[in-house]
């Protein structure tokens, strides 16, 4: 039996380098499965369980950003099943019920980048000599995130910044959160005054997805359209 070919593939959080193997007939129809379920717990434990054998256990699919897993799949999907996935996006000036006012468009996936805002930063100055290190959400912190009922929940909304925040740094010393008890970062984030905890909220308002900019037009009132595609779903819905 021939070895699998292997692919390179750098980490877009971390630019660490990492080599794939493509996924397999029963990996490809346990992602089917997951995805017809849509229930999107499934779907990012089946996808992490895949990524995991994939590049034999050397990823951390629990604690990578939720941007990185969705990146990886994209590569990966683009060795394994194709690099090209047909989109069929309808005009957004005519009628929703006009079947003739769509295109079909053949994106290559393995063209497709994480998209990093302008000015996005995980280094959050505070005050003066003091802030935070913070984290890209991962996996398992999307998860909770997930499971949040109420966005208003104050005690959730501590609970997912406090799992994304590396460390607290003076102008002096840093401090480590993970050797901080819950209490002391829950007294940290009470002290902080309303303006230096919107820039702490403000992390997480602008996180970056994995994103194409297509541009195509109407066939049937030949409106032309930019269009930006962002987040996983949208590229193999």
């Amino acid at each position: 039996m021939n070895a699998a070919p292997k692919y390179k593939l750098v980490l877009p959080s971390t630019k660490e380098s990492y080599f794939f193997k493509p996924f397999l007939v029963k990996q490809e129809k346990a992602l089917l499965l997951a995805m017809q379920s849509e229930d999107a717990s499934v779907m990012v434990r089946t996808l992490s369980e895949v990524i995991d054998e994939c590049f034999d256990g050397k990823i951390d699919t629990a604690n990578i950003a939720m941007f990185d897993l969705e990146y990886i799949f994209s590569q990966i999907r683009a060795k394994s099943v194709g690099e090209i996935v047909t989109l069929t996006i309808r005009c957004e000036k005519c009628d929703e019920e006009n079947e003739k006012a769509k295109v079909n468009i053949n994106l290559n996936i393995a063209d497709i980048e994480v998209e990093f805002p302008e000015g996005q930063t995980t280094d959050i100055p505070l005050w003066e000599g003091v802030g935070v290190i913070m984290k890209y959400p991962s996996v398992k912190v999307m998860e909770q995130m997930e499971k949040i009922k109420d966005p208003n929940d104050p005690d959730a909304m501590y609970a997912i910044i406090s799992a994304c925040m590396d460390m607290i740094y003076t102008e002096d010393e840093t401090f480590p959160i993970e050797k901080a008890t819950d209490k002391e970062v829950k007294d940290f984030l009470d002290n902080l005054t309303n303006e230096q905890f919107k820039r702490i909220q403000a992390f997480f308002e602008n996180m970056p997805k994995l994103s194409k900019t297509i541009n195509y037009s109407c066939p049937e009132c030949g409106h032309a359209h930019e269009k930006k595609i962002e987040g996983l779903n949208s590229f193999f819905s």
